[in-house]
């Protein structure tokens, strides 16, 4: 969407939105981060469960905290990379048919 268009002179609202995204997005990261953090802490400490079964159960758990604890620190840079390339302004028109989307 746009360029360096010299009639470029409408606000990107795709820009906005993505800035409206990752402020959104920045007050959650926690939240998201500590996702099963209790739950695992309880299942690693052994007060809750024991045995065979628990164990897979608290390894399983554990995996998949790890693996939300990665794929959400990939958001705030991948909306950070498509904020740096996309250009302040845009034309009318595109402003236009990005808001009839």
């Amino acid at each position: 969407m746009g360029g360096t268009d010299p009639k470029a002179t409408a606000t990107n609202p795709y820009l906005t939105d993505l800035q409206n995204l990752r402020s959104r997005l920045s007050g959650e990261v926690t939240k998201l981060q500590d996702t099963l953090k209790t739950t695992a802490a309880d299942m690693n400490g052994k007060k809750v469960w024991v045995g065979k079964t628990a164990d897979t159960w608290t390894s399983d758990i554990n995996g998949r905290r790890s693996r939300i604890q990665t794929l959400v620190g990939k958001l705030i840079p991948i909306i950070d990379a498509e904020i740096k390339r996309t250009p302040p302004k845009v034309t009318p028109v595109e402003a236009k048919l990005y808001r009839m989307q």
